[in-house]
């Protein structure tokens, strides 16, 4: 699953490397709190070349992380890795331009239904009130 998260920059953990079958790798953990009522903190990863992408990023910069999301199994317990593979610094004009792009579709939304015809309707406001079958 591939996703963005925006958020704020609040910590680089240190860097870890080693050795493996396919050669040496590289992994940075960072935390970025995201940006809502109610602020979460997600650990993602940046594996390899984007350890550089993240050194050009300093604490309390608004962010968007894309990640992919992934869980997998090992000795019976499962095991979920946030995995980034491109960070940039948030565009504040871009989400304020999505946020009113996203009011005015919700507003076209309701011009777009149609009106039903009056004839459907019942008049109320006539005598005719004893003929309700209740």
């Amino acid at each position: 699953m591939a996703i963005d998260i925006v958020g704020k920059l609040i910590q680089k953990l240190d860097i870890k490397s080693g050795e493996s079958a396919r050669g040496s790798w590289s992994i940075q953990d960072a935390i970025v709190e995201t940006i809502e009522q109610y602020p979460r903190k997600i650990c993602i990863s940046f594996w390899g070349e984007r350890i550089g992408d993240l050194e050009k990023i300093t604490l309390g910069d608004k962010v968007t992380v894309s990640v992919n999301i992934e869980s997998r199994e090992a000795s019976g317990r499962w095991f979920t890795s946030v995995r980034a593979w491109k960070i940039q610094l948030a565009d504040e004009n871009a989400n304020q331009q999505q946020a009113s792009t996203l009011q005015s579709q919700s507003a076209n939304i309701h011009q777009d239904i149609p009106s039903p015809a009056t004839d459907d309707f019942i008049d109320i406001s006539s005598n005719d009130i004893d003929d309700l079958p209740f």
